[in-house]
């Protein structure tokens, strides 16, 4: 089985269903990260042979950025429980060895102090895959 890690900043599960569908029928990832899910906790985010795991975000009375990893269910795994103030998720997978998959939402205009990240990376188990939507511009403090 080929390892197939996919991240995408979807801007609305909801309303992107479809090609969240499309791209997991086209490429058949074990694990697929989803960026600003915009998803309020009574909201559903079932994938036909997939597990959901997220990590729903609201400013407010509004759901806003958000993440959620889409585990195959034949992939043998475990949701990593995180302590953390940052828009993340994180799956266990067994391949051979485990490997953490973790995803992250960085908003552009937040200010996002080192010390965060590097708590972040010290609870993910290694080796570890770190993917999302970091926003290169995002001002580290």
């Amino acid at each position: 089985m080929a390892l197939k890690i996919v991240s995408w900043n979807c801007h609305g599960l909801q309303t992107q269903k479809e090609d969240i569908e499309s791209i997991i029928n086209k490429f058949q990832p074990i694990c697929l990260g989803l960026q600003e899910t915009y998803l309020k906790p009574h909201l559903s985010a079932k994938f036909k042979n997939y597990i959901t795991q997220r990590n729903d975000f609201q400013h407010g009375s509004r759901a806003s950025g958000g993440v959620a990893c889409l585990t195959s269910w034949q992939m043998p795994s475990k949701p990593i429980l995180l302590n953390t103030q940052l828009q993340a998720d994180a799956i266990q997978i067994q391949l051979g060895s485990r490997i953490t998959v973790c995803y992250l939402y960085l908003p552009p205009r937040d200010h996002i102090e080192q010390r965060h990240l590097d708590e972040l990376i010290r609870q993910l188990p290694s080796p570890f895959f770190l993917q999302g939507d970091l926003n290169g511009h995002n001002s580290l403090g």
